[in-house]
C-alpha cells in the first residue's frame, strides 16, 4: 500500500569500513521515497533532542548515520522508526533527516 506513495527517489548511502574506523557514507543505491519537507524535534541515537529538517518514508532498512542524498544534497539521518502493520510486519520505515 505505501509503495503507491513513493513516488520519488533518493539516493541511500550506507556507512560502510573496511578496517572499522572511520566508516564512511558507500557509493549509493537509488531508492524510492516519499520526502516531506517537515521540520520536527526528534531524538538522535545519543538521546539528545535535535531539530529533523524532513521526514522520508521508505521500505529499505535505512539506519541512523546512513546518508540520503536528496536534490543534491547530502542528508545525514538522525533517527529512523519502524511501522509495523496490525500482524507486526514492517510495513515501512519513517526517517528523520
Amino acid at each position: 500500500m505505501i509503495k503507491d506513495y513513493l513516488n520519488q527517489t533518493a539516493k541511500w548511502k550506507e556507512m560502510t569500513s573496511s578496517d572499522g574506523y572511520p566508516p564512511q557514507p558507500g557509493t549509493g543505491t537509488e531508492i524510492k521515497v516519499r520526502w516531506e519537507d517537515k521540520r520536527r524535534l526528534v531524538r538522535n541515537a545519543q538521546g539528545v533532542e535535535v531539530v529533523s529538517e524532513a521526514r522520508v518514508f521508505c521500505v529499505e532498512d535505512i539506519k541512523p548515520g546512513d546518508v540520503l542524498e536528496w536534490q543534491g544534497r547530502d542528508w545525514p539521518v538522525i533517527a529512523v522508526s519502524m511501522v509495523p502493520s496490525l500482524d507486526g510486519k514492517m510495513v515501512f520505515y519513517e526517517v528523520a533527516v
